[in-house]
């Protein structure tokens, strides 16, 4: 048996072959059954090609191939697509003209079971660590992330994508937080690099409640899980020529306390922080995580409460008061505010003053300059002790 191409070498060929197992051009006897008018009903069915071995020897590899893919997706998980979210990334930095994150933080999961704090951690935990594959870590901060866990009692710290140098500027404001305030543990459950919705929304943000796991659900048929966060914007944190900047070129001189820096205004957000963590205390809660149908109304009606800033505002009030008498003075809530920073002093659209703004201005203050803070700082610092 031949093949119909000259130039090919193939030299055994079997004798009912329709085509040459090399070349893949037709036999002699291949091209006589095809040329022959009595076979067309046979050449419609699909009766031309017989069947080689070499099929079989194909569908074995590929069968070997997807078995040693299921296999590595088995031992490494998502690390095997690794490579793909690098592109993805570089793609996106060059559409944005910035570094962004790849990770999602508003992940959303309804109809899921769960029934206790523990398993309500699992999910925060398991919400970006399933996400972690898509992320260019080093080693260095990964411990970094780790240690701040373990240390404060902070259920996932996510610092995906940023440089070594720049988690370790973050690790240093969080550090000296717990260490100014030790009182705070166990209230915090996320600090993470994100997406902002635009590019300069903010620097750094806090999240009181984020309800993430059966927000939709109705409580009777599955409890809830809420996040409260700290989120650190891409745009700031993950691009050197924007971060490396002084922070007044972004926000104007003297808006924020003196000597701040992009990463100080995360002790700023953790003022935030421990100004609800020092509510939650009031209302004898130590965390709002877990949501049940036994605790929802009461979590609820705190958030509620904490909302209308009352008890940020009694916090200015009383440390107002204690300055004023200490120092001899007759400022006014707005006044005192303002010796600590333009932000401090900032006000709603009612023309109020928003008095955890303050709050966390002078905490801010106080994370800088310690007892050289300004007075008005320090006395908010005293009264917000008080309640920790």
């Amino acid at each position: 048996m031949k093949c119909m191409n000259h130039y090919c070498d193939a030299d055994q060929i079997e004798k009912d072959d329709n085509f040459c197992y090399k070349c893949g051009d037709w036999t002699t006897k291949g091209y006589s059954y095809l040329k022959d008018k009595n076979n067309v009903a046979k050449i419609a069915n699909g009766y031309v090609v017989k069947q080689d071995r070499r099929f079989t020897l194909l569908a074995s590899i590929s069968l070997l191939g997807f078995f040693l893919f299921f296999l590595l997706l088995i031992l490494r998980g998502g690390d095997i697509f690794r490579p793909v979210y690098f592109i993805k990334r570089k793609v996106d930095n060059l559409l944005y003209g910035y570094n962004t994150a790849i990770i999602n933080t508003n992940n959303i999961y309804n109809k899921k079971e769960v029934n206790s704090k523990e398993e309500a951690e699992e999910y925060i935990i398991h919400d970006l660590n399933k996400q972690y594959y898509k992320c260019s870590y080093s080693l260095e901060t990964l411990k970094i992330a780790d240690s701040l866990e373990n240390k404060y009692d902070i259920t996932n710290i996510s610092l995906c994508d940023v440089p070594y140098k720049e988690a370790e500027k973050i690790a240093n404001v969080i550090d000296k937080m717990y260490l100014l305030f030790p009182n705070i543990k166990g209230g915090l459950t996320n600090i993470s690099i994100t997406n902002a919705s635009t590019k300069d929304e903010y620097i750094a943000r806090f999240q009181p409640m984020f309800q993430f796991v059966n927000p939709k659900e109705d409580i009777n048929s599955y409890n809830k899980v809420n996040k409260t966060q700290i989120l650190l914007n891409s745009y700031y944190f993950l691009n050197d020529s924007i971060i490396s900047k002084p922070i007044h070129d972004v926000v104007g001189k003297n808006f924020y306390v003196k000597d701040a820096t992009f990463e100080s205004t995360i002790s700023h957000e953790l003022g935030h922080y421990i100004t609800f963590k020092a509510f939650l205390n009031s209302k004898n809660i130590d965390n709002i995580i877990f949501v049940t149908k036994d605790n929802e109304k009461l979590i609820n009606d705190v958030l509620e409460e904490y909302d209308k800033g009352e008890f940020s505002k009694q916090i200015i009030i009383d440390a107002l008061n204690n300055y004023n008498n200490l120092y001899n003075t007759n400022l006014d809530l707005n006044s005192f505010a303002l010796t600590i920073s333009e932000y401090a002093g900032i006000k709603n659209n009612k023309n109020e003053l928003l008095a955890d703004e303050t709050i966390a201005e002078a905490i801010h203050d106080y994370y800088l300059h310690g007892n050289d803070s300004k007075l008005a700082s320090l006395e908010i610092v005293k009264v917000i002790n008080s309640k920790l």
